[in-house]
């Protein structure tokens, strides 16, 4: 069965079951936020010892430590010996469990606000929701809105257009049979206030169709994520002239040629999210199980679910002969050299973990991410830049990335030593979300 055909099927099961409860209300503490003490970090370098005032979910001071007054019933944060760090924004996820979970009934609330501990805990603020149906991926939109819901800012890009996955109007993924048809389609997301249509192997959906359906979306403001899983589909990508192009390279070949990379390079509204932590993480649990059972995995997860979960990812990393295991273990002696050709490319980078997708815990993949960069030749600057400021870009918005006066104080506050460190996936940082620290 084609690749595309079982991670479809794979995400539309996993998020189809159960109807939806009632949204829950969330309520936190909006008072004042005086950080005091703290290292601020930029690309540009580390600003030492200072304090950083939040009022109404906006950074209004940014002052030597010391010099800013905490306000009236304000929470303070005494952070000497930490760093602050902007909200990282994950620009390409999956809000479904990295594993199968059985007979297990799904509770579509309370395992979106899992999923979105584990991010937020881990410093992601901001992602882009890849592949969902079009129920569950409302849901997620609404959760995020609500400034106390433990869940990042979300940006959706619902049902993803994939040649021969078949036409239930109820499912993670679409076929596209006409020009009508992908007018139409376009149309239903952008209704459901989404930002964002996901295309994949356009060099199989008709010429007029495929036409269609860009010029649709570009006339309703909605952006394109174009599928870069194998060279072909980076090829027929570059023709939606897509925002985003996502993956790199899984075929065994060692690596792009350079007319390629120009081709890419050339269309200067494209962000490549150039993922290769998935990778790093499935080998690393390949070689180590035990490191499946790192309890981080299962935070915020009640302890029969955990269980099952845990279970299924063991069993999915064993099994060398599955289709998806095949995949990792074919794709992996290539990932570092198309990841280092990316990176000297000159194209702009984000990140994006892939998180849900077997094995991928939604816990630390940002940091798995960041380690595996790193190893294979980025600088920390430059990854941390990547998956700030490179996602800002992605999601459209300048104010992720930044830590100055008058951003959103989306941050994280992590031990110093992160920057230094040889390994960060099993380091704690706490996310904040327009200053509240709600990923508890």
């Amino acid at each position: 069965m084609n690749r595309l055909v079982c991670v479809a099927l794979l995400f539309s099961a996993s998020i189809a079951l159960g109807q939806p409860a009632a949204l829950p209300s969330f309520e936190c503490d909006r008072s004042p936020l005086l950080v005091q003490g703290v290292d601020i970090w930029s690309p540009e370098g580390i600003d030492r010892r200072r304090d950083v005032l939040v009022v109404d979910g906006y950074i209004k001071k940014v002052a030597a430590s010391g010099r800013i007054k905490a306000p009236k019933g304000a929470r303070v944060i005494k952070a000497d010996g930490q760093v602050m760090l902007p909200g990282f924004v994950d620009a390409h996820v999956h809000f479904v469990f990295p594993g199968p979970m059985g007979d297990r009934k799904p509770d579509p609330v309370a395992d979106a606000l899992a999923f979105g501990r584990q991010m937020l805990a881990s410093g992601v603020t901001r992602a882009r929701v890849h592949l969902d149906t079009m129920e569950h991926a409302k849901l997620l939109l609404e959760l995020s809105k609500d400034e106390c819901a433990p869940m990042p800012r979300l940006q959706i890009s619902g049902p993803g257009f994939i040649p021969g996955t078949g036409n239930n109007p109820n499912a993670a993924v679409w076929d596209v049979i006409g020009v009508e048809d992908a007018i139409a389609k376009v149309k239903r997301e952008h209704e459901a206030g989404f930002q964002w249509i996901a295309i994949h192997e356009a060099h199989k959906v008709p010429e007029d169709a495929r036409a269609a359906m860009v010029s649709t979306a570009r006339q309703l403001g909605l952006r394109i994520l174009g599928s870069g899983w194998t060279q072909p589909e980076v090829e027929s990508s570059l023709k939606l002239m897509p925002d985003t192009l996502d993956y790199l390279d899984v075929s065994p070949t060692p690596e792009y040629p350079e007319e390629l990379l120009m081709a890419i390079r050339a269309q200067k509204q494209i962000t490549w999210v150039a993922r290769i932590g998935v990778h790093e993480r499935f080998r690393a649990y390949q070689e180590n199980p035990k490191l499946i059972d790192d309890p981080q995995n299962y935070e915020f997860y009640d302890a029969a679910t955990a269980e099952v979960l845990r279970q299924a990812v063991h069993k999915a990393v064993a099994d060398r002969q599955s289709d998806h295991s095949k995949r990792m273990d074919g794709a992996y002696p290539t990932m570092a050299r198309k990841f280092q050709q990316a990176l000297k490319s000159g194209v702009p980078l984000a990140m994006g973990t892939d998180v849900g997708s077997p094995g991928q815990f939604h816990r630390n993949a940002i940091w798995w991410e960041i380690d595996a960069w790193v190893k294979h030749g980025a600088t920390i600057e430059r990854a941390i830049e990547s998956a700030t400021r490179g996602g800002a870009r992605v999601m459209g918005d300048n104010s992720p990335g930044q830590l100055t006066r008058g951003a959103i104080a989306d941050f994280a506050i992590c031990p110093s030593d992160i920057l230094t460190a040889s390994t960060r996936s099993a380091m704690k940082c706490g996310g904040f979300r327009g200053g509240i620290r709600i990923s508890n």
